[in-house]
């Protein structure tokens, strides 16, 4: 994949999801803004050349395969096929390509739709299958006051953590989600999350299930209030369920699925991101 591919990609990209919806009988989520999307495959260009992949067809994208490796950890950020394509072994080959960027690496996550080819393609892959449900609803919470917002001299302790929970920093990938418009919450010494301006928990993690909660509940109060998300709720993050159930958010069980392998930590407590994991 090269820069001048990102606009392609994007778009490729909202097409495949919606036709995902449209199959599931759901409307469409609300199209991201562009010019935040193309941060996060600029930014995966660059740092992972190695691991972005585009198949074409008729000059244009009509599959990508974007996967990362951070101090050893690898992770797949983006797989998606033209959904007239799908099904052809376009994705097959794609995944094939993404998945060799992870050679020597110790550990693998990847987050998947609900897309059962997804998810048996993922598990033939050899990681472990975690089941998903999701919470969705206007939250009704009030912020704890110790959680602040976060800066630059808060970067030892995102770093401090994510080693804890995931076996790897997430690196430059921290200053994609600050270019991207996130907010960065914090609790001094324990724990740190990101929320984007329209208050979507974009990532969390923790040294501990309190300190936990607490930017959770930051995070679901962040903001104006409206219809919120909170994605990658896994049997291991009871703690985040509990907090969900309390403000009044829905669970949905029809979430996709998180796929570990190798040295990646607890992988609790945490909520990843979908773009950086």
């Amino acid at each position: 994949m090269r820069v001048e591919d990102v606009e392609a990609v994007h778009e490729l990209n909202v097409l495949t999801f919606e036709a995902l919806d449209a199959s599931r009988g759901r409307p469409p989520e609300p199209r991201p803004d562009p010019a935040v999307a193309h941060i996060r495959y600029r930014h995966l260009v660059q740092t992972d050349p190695e691991g972005a992949w585009v198949a074409e067809h008729e000059g244009e994208p009509v599959a990508c395969a974007l996967a990362l490796r951070r101090e050893g950890v690898w992770g797949l950020s983006l797989l998606i096929v033209r959904p007239d394509l799908q099904s052809s072994g376009i994705g097959s080959a794609m995944l094939r390509k993404a998945n060799a960027y992870a050679e020597g690496a110790r550990g693998r996550i990847i987050l998947a739709s609900q897309d059962p080819r997804a998810l048996r393609a993922y598990f033939r892959l050899g990681l472990a299958f975690h089941p998903c449900v999701s919470a969705v609803g206007t939250p009704k919470i009030t912020a704890p006051e110790h959680v602040r917002s976060g800066d630059a001299s808060d970067l030892a302790l995102t770093e401090a953590v994510d080693r804890h929970v995931r076996g790897a920093a997430h690196g430059a990938d921290i200053g994609a989600q600050l270019e991207m418009g996130s907010q960065l919450l914090v609790v001094p010494e324990r724990g740190y999350a990101f929320v984007s301006p329209n208050g979507e928990l974009r990532l969390l993690a923790a040294f501990d299930e309190e300190a936990a909660k607490d930017l959770l509940r930051a995070a679901l109060a962040f903001g104006e209030p409206s219809e919120r998300g909170v994605w990658w709720l896994t049997a291991k993050q009871q703690w985040a369920i509990e907090v969900c159930v309390d403000a009044g958010l829905q669970l949905r069980t029809d979430a996709g699925a998180v796929f570990v392998d190798g040295d990646v930590g607890p992988f609790a407590p945490y909520l990843p991101s979908g773009a950086f994991l």
